[in-house]
């Protein structure tokens, strides 16, 4: 097997440890506790779009150790699906810092 150039030896250890957070992200790597039963549909979809870019950047780390040279286009591809998490998770933390103002400020109007 032939030896790896410098920048597909960083993609593939960069792809290596995008798997493991995405395991991580998943009810089996622990940190998500949720039950299954309390997620939505669009909590599905979202799962979905995990899947399909840990599919796909698995993918582009097989063919990156088999020297294929297109290789990269699946990761790039698997990566650019996490922009679309990388929204939904800063729209997640606007969520918690104004709802922690909220609750601080106590100016929810309860009927």
């Amino acid at each position: 097997m032939a030896k790896l150039s410098r920048e597909a030896n960083y993609l593939a250890r960069l792809l290596i440890i995008y798997v493991i957070g995405d395991f991580a992200l998943t009810p089996l790597g622990g940190l998500e506790t949720r039950p299954v039963s309390n997620v939505t549909t669009l909590g599905f979809a979202t799962l979905g779009l995990l899947f399909i870019g840990l599919a796909l950047n698995i993918a582009s780390l097989i063919l990156i150790l088999r020297h294929y040279k297109r290789s990269p286009i699946f990761g790039i591809v698997g990566s650019g699906i996490t922009y679309v998490e990388l929204v939904e998770g800063i729209v997640a933390i606007g969520i918690i810092v104004l709802g922690a103002r909220i609750l601080r400020n106590k100016t929810v109007s309860v009927p």
